[in-house]
């Protein structure tokens, strides 16, 4: 298990689901069941339709950088550890962004529409993050 220093999530029962996911290093979205759209950040109605009915859905965890930024610096900040930080939308195979962290990349995979796929930093007992790597 990772050493991470800055804020982790506090899991609720709108997102536990998804959070149970990543613990078994799988990637599931709420898929609406009147419109059919995924969404993300999980909650109780579809962002699109705001219907409250939907199936929790595996997906494929592929998707290509939409946006991104580096963090080069953070004196005094949770976040000095891990720099630099790459902090990256994915926009996924399925439709939704993820805001997440680019890891095990170089200077020149970090790009937009580059293609990415999901990997798993198991920080502690309770908290797997779902995060991104350059696609093979």
């Amino acid at each position: 298990m990772g050493t991470i220093h800055r804020p982790l999530p506090t899991i609720t029962p709108d997102h536990e689901r998804f959070w149970q996911a990543a613990k078994a290093h799988r990637m599931e979205l709420q898929k609406c069941d009147r419109c059919g759209r995924f969404w993300y950040y999980p909650g109780p109605v579809c962002h699109y339709c705001s219907s409250r009915e939907f199936t929790w859905t595996p997906v494929s965890g592929n998707g290509t950088i939409y946006s991104y930024s580096v963090l080069e610096r953070a004196k005094g900040n949770p976040f000095e550890d891990d720099l630099p930080l790459a902090i990256v939308l994915v926009r996924l195979e399925e439709g939704p962004v993820m805001m997440s962290n680019l890891v095990d990349y170089e200077p020149d995979d970090l790009r937009i529409d580059a293609a990415v796929t999901v990997t798993y930093e198991d920080v502690d007992e309770q908290v797997t993050l779902p995060v991104f790597r350059p696609a093979a």
